[in-house]
């Protein structure tokens, strides 16, 4: 198979595993049911994910590399620091508040009294992967003279904090519904706005 091909088929199993874990929790997502979803064969599915915490484990990939394809342009430390803050804060905010985000989230939860692998997985391969990114675009804006942090790591941490507040925990819950895009921008704005004028280099 292509390898363009190859990722065109990848994305399709993605997409009906997300679908299934969206409509039926994490318990009842089988390898069966998505291969007969994606029209595919069992054997695809282990040979290119493994076993279903694996294919858990590539849905959150996805969702990380989405996510950093938001903050590529800035990782070397171009542009203004708002454009970096607020359409980071805007993606992560999409994200976590999406129907793919909030399944995977709650298959965490709900497995973690009795396994930790889904929570390992997230932490691995989605805040692991990409706050680091933030962390060191912020280091590179604090060497511009632009930032002035005592802990890059501690400063990344509030802007996060200024950012969800409670959405996170209100949506996981189902008490939060949807914010859309220009509303979910705003609020990447005031965070960013705050997170300034705490850690701006004029600010302090």
């Amino acid at each position: 198979m292509k390898e363009q091909n190859r990722i065109e088929r990848r994305n399709e199993i993605l997409d009906a595993a997300i679908e299934i874990l969206i409509e039926r929790g994490y318990r009842e997502t089988s390898m069966l049911a998505v291969a007969r979803r994606a029209n595919a064969s069992k054997e695809t599915l282990y040979n290119w994910f493994g076993d279903k915490s694996g294919l858990f484990e590539a849905l959150i990939q996805r969702n990380a590399e989405r996510l950093q394809a938001t903050i590529a342009p800035f990782l070397e430390g171009e542009g203004p620091v708002e454009d970096f803050l607020t359409d980071f804060g805007a993606a992560l905010l999409s994200l976590l508040l999406s129907e793919s985000g909030l399944a995977i989230n709650r298959a965490a939860i709900s497995e973690a009294s009795r396994d930790m692998t889904l929570s390992r997985a997230l932490e691995r391969s989605g805040r692991g992967a990409t706050f680091p990114l933030v962390i060191n675009a912020l280091r590179r804006y604090e060497k511009q003279g632009v930032l002035k942090m005592d802990d890059p790591v501690e400063a990344g941490e509030q802007f996060l904090g200024l950012l969800s507040r409670d959405l996170q925990v209100r949506a996981l819950l189902g008490l939060q519904t949807r914010l859309d895009p220009a509303e979910t921008r705003r609020r990447a704005q005031r965070a960013t706005d705050a997170f300034l004028r705490i850690f701006g280099a004029g600010g302090r």
